[in-house]
């Protein structure tokens, strides 16, 4: 009959048989159940034979060992030296995988078949169900041992096998235990992961917020930057048309300050020489007044000698004769004179608006 081990992590193990085989290796074989998500490694098996342990990998002879949920798997493990009594087995096929074994008999020993169950296999545990210590069987009479074929020396095996048993029943309920401690502490720590899960996503929203608060801020500095390297350059553009005009201006004003200095000059030369014509017009007129004295002089006879006029600025040669002959032409040469003043007094007056405006 087969024997049902249940394991960690929810998978099952049925022992369909764990004996010698030719005395030199150990063979196990059975069914596993919910293997799903679980990755078998080489099979190691421990078993321990009074103080003595040994700890022996599978053999290549059944490789893979990878299993499939309900299907037969088998392992072989060799053994060195003569085959000894066992006293405890454990199977491991991965890092979080292990079962106890019921310890094999000894080749050699006489063993009672046991008979086939009449009905089906009972159902497979789940790993929240720890498996029931077996009741102690009674011990029977020597006289119903001897009935029944039984020596005192299998009595005994079979009852080293129960407590071997219980022994494993007691590791996997203390197993179990710990599982429940383990998966408190499992949930404990994914409430907490869960809880830092919180608080993180918590954190990078915030960040982002406050990334795109900064990347707001710094668009609008940007923009405010822009804005006000464009005013300062515009500002800067006014004040070199403002530096342009005004040196326009400067050099318009300077430009107007020459003429009008030269304006000024000419307006002296001018001045100066209406000045010099009216003196020269003055001497004529002196003269003409002078001449016309001589000849009323002459007119009654007398001859007196004509003086030059003191003060006179200048002579002028051939005027006494002309007006001597005619004194007609003598009142146009005083017209031209007098007009020849008023033209350069006029173009002096109108050079001089000229420049100040």
């Amino acid at each position: 009959m087969s024997t049902p081990e249940v394991v960690s992590n929810g998978v099952s193990f049925e022992v369909e048989s764990f004996e010698w085989v030719d005395t030199d290796r150990l063979q196990v074989t059975g069914r596993w159940y919910g293997l799903r998500g679980h990755r078998f490694v080489r099979p190691v098996l421990v078993v321990q034979a009074g103080d003595e342990q040994r700890r022996m990998l599978a053999m290549l002879e059944h490789k893979p060992w990878a299993a499939d949920d309900g299907e037969e798997w088998t392992a072989a493990f060799p053994w060195e030296g003569a085959p000894v009594e066992l006293t405890a087995a454990e199977l491991a096929v991965a890092p979080s995988l292990a079962v106890d074994l019921p310890v094999p008999h000894v080749p050699g020993g006489r063993r009672k078949a046991p008979a086939a169950p009449d009905g089906p296999l009972p159902a497979r545990r789940g790993p929240a169900e720890p498996a029931p210590e077996p009741e102690p069987e009674p011990s029977a009479p020597a006289g119903a041992t001897a009935r029944e074929g039984i020596s005192p020396e299998e009595v005994a095996a079979l009852r080293a096998q129960l407590a071997s048993e219980q022994a494993s029943v007691r590791r996997l309920a203390a197993q179990l235990e710990e599982a429940h401690q383990g998966l408190a502490a499992a949930r404990g720590a994914a409430d907490d992961h869960d809880a830092l899960a919180r608080e993180r996503d918590a954190a990078i929203a915030e960040r982002d917020e406050a990334r795109a608060r900064t990347n707001l801020d710094h668009d609008a500095i940007v923009e405010e930057r822009d804005t006000a390297v464009h005013e300062r350059s515009a500002a800067l553009y006014a004040r070199d048309e403002a530096l342009d005009e005004r040196a326009a201006a400067d050099f318009e004003r300077q430009t107007a300050i020459a003429e009008r200095d030269a304006a000024f000059a000419e307006r002296d030369r001018a001045v100066e020489a209406h000045r010099a014509a009216v003196r020269d017009l003055e001497a004529l007129e002196q003269r003409v007044v002078e001449a016309e004295k001589a000849r009323a002089e002459r007119a009654r006879g007398e001859q007196p000698s004509i003086q030059p006029a003191a003060g006179a600025v200048r002579t002028i040669p051939g005027v006494d004769d002309v007006r001597a002959r005619d004194r007609p032409g003598l009142v146009w040469v005083q017209r031209i004179v007098a007009l020849i003043v008023l033209i350069v007094w006029a173009i002096v007056v109108y050079k001089v608006l000229h420049g100040l405006v």
